[in-house]
């Protein structure tokens, strides 16, 4: 339980720090690090939504305290996420969990191509207002979470970015919020039907929390192309490293 407990802090501190530097990409780093714990895969991704969820949340408080949240996208984006979340969990009992791994494997390899490719785009938030690819952005955003155990950063960040005139800086603090929303109602779905292990809990929503409040303090600093790069290259050796893993196991 000592081992667990600290490979869990391990996991929540890097979860965290991706939360708190670029408003995404926690739980795409969770998923395949729980899995390597042995966990079964619905209950990887269980736990993932409790970790990602407190974890934004913790992140999400003090930004909004700095009026870096914007809460009309939010509501909008948590509205229509909330029922695609309960969508993508009744899913998830029907597809197989090796189309799950692969679907998630081609997803983070995705998410990776667009951030290399938009890493050299200046984001100044001088756009306008679009509210109606929100609610498409919101519920395919919450079919994914409970799908598959994400919190869907790595394209609400994107998408605020499009649809609004928010910098890049509050866009990843909106994002923070609606994950921390989105991902807990997941949660709150996945408990009603699982026995929480709340030790593998608490290990993950610890680090994440020290985390999230040091990515938070590293955003208002660094940012820009090279750590865009960065991020996206530590997506692809996740992908890899998980369809390794599977191969291997198999």
């Amino acid at each position: 339980m000592d081992v667990l407990l600290f490979e869990a802090l391990g996991i929540g501190l890097v979860l965290g720090l991706l939360l708190g530097i670029t408003g995404a990409g926690g739980s795409l780093v969770a998923l395949p690090l729980l899995l390597s714990l042995h966990l079964p895969l619905r209950d990887a991704i269980g736990v993932s939504l409790g970790a990602v969820a407190l974890s934004a949340m913790v992140g999400a408080i003090p930004r909004a305290r700095q009026g870096q949240v914007a809460w009309r996208p939010v509501l909008i984006l948590a509205v229509m996420g909330l029922p695609g979340t309960a969508l993508g969990q009744w899913l998830g009992g029907y597809v197989p969990e090796g189309a799950l791994i692969v679907g998630f494997c081609v997803l983070v390899l995705w998410s990776a191509w667009r951030m290399w490719r938009s890493a050299g785009i200046e984001r100044l938030g001088n756009g306008q207002l679009r509210l109606a690819p929100l609610f498409g952005v919101g519920f395919g955003v919450g079919v994914l979470s409970g799908l598959m155990g994400v919190g869907g950063g790595f394209l609400i960040v994107p998408a605020l970015l499009w649809c609004t005139p928010l910098s890049m800086l509050h866009a990843t603090a909106t994002s923070m919020a609606v994950i921390a929303l989105v991902s807990g109602g997941g949660f709150a779905l996945y408990v009603t039907g699982a026995e929480l292990q709340t030790a593998l809990l608490a290990g993950l929503a610890a680090g994440g929390a020290c985390g999230v409040i040091a990515g938070n303090r590293l955003a208002q600093r660094l940012g820009g192309p090279l750590l865009q790069r960065l991020f996206a290259l530590m997506l692809v050796a996740v992908s890899l490293s998980l369809a390794a893993q599977k191969l291997t196991a198999g």
